[in-house]
């Protein structure tokens, strides 16, 4: 499950929601994130720490030797983290992460560009969305306008 927006548009937020609805004491889910966001309790959550060598894609790896049923990448910035988790995908584990591209083409793009062949793609990837948020006007500078 792929989430792609821009920056600071709640990808984040909408993932955490999509753990926290599955969360159950017989599932194993766990994190590699930059930085965590929120706690969330009863989910293994870990932060990726570039000056001790860890990154998303070595965070990845060590993930799946824990078997894990769920994992959440926060973000996927590289080929090799790109792979790593198509792979987990492609092995049966649920996989949430995001993408920065402007729509939901755009991440299979992104994809592709990150050498991911297609045919893997249609056989990780069950969903993508593509997320904005909407401006909302406080109630008390709201004006009406009538015609």
């Amino acid at each position: 499950i792929l989430e792609t927006g821009p920056t600071g548009c709640g990808k984040t937020t909408t993932l955490y929601a999509g753990l926290r609805h599955i969360n159950s004491p017989e599932r194993n889910i766990v994190t590699i994130e930059d930085p965590i966001e929120y706690d969330l309790a009863g989910i293994n959550q870990t932060q990726v720490k570039p000056e001790i060598g860890l990154d998303f894609a070595r965070g990845l790896r060590a993930i799946l030797r824990q078997d894990p049923d769920v994992i959440l990448v926060g973000e996927i910035r590289d080929r090799e983290t790109a792979q790593i988790a198509i792979r987990a995908a492609l092995t049966g584990h649920l996989v949430f992460s995001t993408l920065h591209t402007n729509d939901a083409v755009g991440a299979i793009a992104q994809l592709q560009y990150f050498g991911i062949e297609p045919y893997l793609i249609g056989s990780a990837v069950d969903l993508v969305i593509a997320q904005r948020l909407i401006r909302r006007v406080c109630p008390n500078c709201r004006h009406y306008i009538f015609f």
